[in-house]
């Protein structure tokens, strides 16, 4: 290995410890994170956590001029309001690392042949189509056995 080389990998060493360090920062300042989702004028509030587990539900006093229905959507509304805050926001903690990661070597520069991404393969989204919904059955659900049958939550007999 030459010089040029061993500079490069004590480089890409500093830079592997100082994500670290910031990784882990980034994951005690997440923990701490929250987000706030409203809906129907905001009668229904929800509070979610990091990992985007309702923590909190705040219903107003005139909820009652609304709908179970109406509740019901609005309680969907707030809850998906304020998963959506809490990705954004882990998203911004992360944000540095990644602008980081981009700027250091390829790892083909200092290991020819080796591949210069190796394949994680990432998660796919959650769909947020309610139980029951078109969006949400699968093409072989009704052969299979897997597709929900009884009322819902907003439906008589539930």
């Amino acid at each position: 290995m030459s010089t040029a080389d061993e500079e490069l990998l004590a480089d890409m060493l500093k830079a592997v410890e100082a994500n670290m360090v910031s990784l882990r920062d980034a994951f005690q300042q997440r923990a701490q994170l929250t987000a706030v989702g409203t809906a129907a004028n905001k009668r229904v509030t929800i509070v979610v956590n990091a990992d985007g587990v309702v923590i909190e539900t705040r219903i107003a006093d005139d909820i009652d001029e609304l709908s179970p229905a109406e509740i019901a959507k609005a309680v969907t509304t707030a809850a998906q309001q304020a998963s959506a805050e809490i990705k954004r926001k882990a998203d911004e903690l992360v944000a540095p690392m990644r602008e980081r990661h981009a700027g250091m070597p390829k790892l083909s520069e200092l290991l020819p042949g080796i591949p210069d991404e190796l394949s994680i393969p990432t998660q796919t989204e959650a769909s947020t189509a309610p139980l029951g919904s078109a969006e949400r059955e699968e093409p072989d659900a009704e052969r299979n056995g897997t597709r929900r049958a009884g009322p819902g939550v907003t439906e008589p007999g539930w």
